[in-house]
């Protein structure tokens, strides 16, 4: 087990408390759509829309905020989009009808996209190249503990109180969790920046990157709208496709989707740990992920001509994690190789903002097409989305490998 230090730990799980509070805050209303679907008499494409709006400014904002991160603190970043994201939870529990909502969560996704980039920032400037590895793990672990405290909660308490109200137990814990945050963060950082510059060398910035890797970089970008589309259009399409497949009610229906994050939580630690015992590159380990979940995508769509519901789930949960796990390697860490540029904050915001034009497309066309022409079709999308990514992946290796050695110092 890696060796860190008592502050490295407290800057990893204090960005974990960060980034759980945004998933809190964020998916909420996705977690709930099957009820919200029924308590405003709507078919699902049409509350898709209120989905697609803050995927949408949430991609768009992680390109604004991205290039902004690298010109003023990445703290502050981070205290705003806490700040406006309670704000847009709280006026949820008041909007009254579908286009207000859209407005709402279109703001509030870019609420979120004030977290990633300062986060990603703040671990390359403040960890070494074995530290920022740990707390890339822990950040992420916040996001599956976040989703597993919703999926886990939420339908018992849509037994005791209207869906609405659950915004605001959200916004709750984002208050809570900004408030250790200001307490927190600025003590931590900046003595954390002291002992950092006390022992390590003089850092290089401002070296520009070769420009033979912006043809990988392209391709792993692709990838990543891969990685978006099956990620974000799985989890927020599980809930239904249990209830129309299988007729499981629509509470427990959400709540056996906590099963996704449960795999999910795990892949971060088991691809990690796979990325630096075996494959040491991370667009290699995509690469074998999406090789899995094409594999996994397969198998579902068998299962579900049979018609059983635990193999879907399983398969469903698999194919999420594989998702989860190429996330790591492609926007966990492959943004910090570009740490010499001194925009670390701007590729990592540009190369997460394709994810979500992945999840804008696939929140959507998923329901439409499942809707239109059956789950069976829309499961044959995922193999040949899973597919693309891992042939991009392996076409991007050779050039990646390349920029590694001869530009990322401290690889």
């Amino acid at each position: 087990m890696t060796k860190v230090k008592p502050r490295v730990r407290a800057i990893a799980w204090l960005l974990s408390l960060a980034y759980f509070a945004s998933y809190v805050m964020r998916i909420n209303f996705s977690v709930v759509i099957v009820e919200v679907c029924q308590d405003l008499n709507k078919e699902k494409e049409e509350l898709a829309f209120i989905l697609t709006a803050l995927t949408v400014t949430y991609g768009l904002g992680q390109i604004i905020c991205g290039i902004i991160g690298d010109k003023i603190k990445p703290r502050f970043m981070l205290t705003a989009g806490l700040i406006l994201a309670i704000v847009c939870n709280i006026s949820m529990f008041f909007a009254e009808n579908v286009i207000l909502m859209a407005v709402i969560w279109g703001i509030n996704g870019f609420a979120h996209a004030m977290f990633w980039p300062p986060i990603v920032k703040l671990m390359a400037m403040h960890l070494t190249e074995v530290e920022y590895s740990y707390a890339s793990v822990r950040v992420t672990w916040g996001s599956s503990i976040a989703t597993i405290l919703l999926y886990l909660t939420c339908p018992f308490l849509l037994f005791i109180v209207d869906w609405d109200a659950i915004m605001l137990i959200c916004a709750t814990i984002g208050t809570l969790v900004m408030i250790a945050w200001i307490v927190l963060s600025p003590k931590l950082f900046r003595e954390a920046g002291e002992e950092q510059k006390s022992v390590a060398a003089p850092k290089v910035e401002g070296i520009k990157p070769p420009k033979y890797v912006f043809l990988p970089l392209i391709l792993i970008m692709i990838a990543i709208i891969m990685q978006g589309a099956l990620r974000d259009g799985v989890t927020a399409w599980m809930p239904s496709y249990l209830v129309e497949t299988f007729s499981i009610p629509s509470q427990w229906s959400i709540l056996i989707t906590v099963v996704l994050a449960i795999f999910s939580m795990i892949s971060f630690t088991v691809f990690d740990y796979i990325n630096r015992r075996f494959f040491k590159n991370e667009v290699f380990c995509a690469g074998f992920i999406f090789l899995l979940a094409t594999v996994s995508a397969a198998l579902l769509f068998v299962s579900n001509k049979f018609g059983i519901a635990i193999p879907s789930i399983i398969l469903m949960s698999i194919l999420v994690a594989c998702m989860h796990g190429t996330n790591l390697m492609l926007i966990a860490i492959a943004p910090k190789r570009f740490k010499s540029s001194g925009r670390v904050s701007t590729y990592s915001g540009v190369m997460n903002a394709c994810t979500y034009v992945g999840a804008a497309i696939s929140t959507y066309a998923f329901a439409a097409i499942a809707t239109g022409i059956g789950w069976d079709f829309v499961i044959g999308l995922w193999i040949g989305v899973a597919f693309i990514g891992c042939a991009l992946c392996l076409i991007a290796l050779p050039k990646w490998k390349k920029f590694k050695k001869e530009y990322d110092k401290e690889d």
